[in-house]
């Protein structure tokens, strides 16, 4: 099994982002970027659970998966984004890790 699915991550209240950049900066797998609107987005297979970004930020917006708000996973699209086409062993990773911590929103198309 692919590594991918070992990692938490994390999830972002893009309505509560103020666009600092401050999770940008930190992350040291380059794991988030701002989306078309500012917004903080996270790269889901870059993500190795560094949580850094969360202690960056001034609002509080960042939260490990398993701590989101329920609305945040299940109703909030598009505070994540796959970086690139998955291999099969990724998109069973994948899908472990939606289901484990109750992902309802799929990512972007980006």
């Amino acid at each position: 099994m692919s590594s991918l699915a070992n990692f938490v991550r994390v999830a972002i209240d893009q309505d509560t982002c103020i666009s600092c950049g401050a999770c940008i900066e930190v992350c040291p797998y380059d794991a988030l970027e701002f989306d078309e609107n500012m917004k903080a987005r996270l790269i889901w297979e870059k993500c190795q659970d560094d949580f850094s970004c969360i202690e960056s930020c001034p609002v509080n917006c960042i939260y490990k998966v398993e701590e989101a708000p329920e609305e945040l996973k299940t109703e909030k699209a598009g505070w994540y984004r796959l970086g690139r086409e998955l291999n099969e062993e990724e998109k069973k990773a994948f899908e472990e890790w939606r289901q484990k911590y109750g992902v309802k929103v799929d990512p972007v198309q980006a």
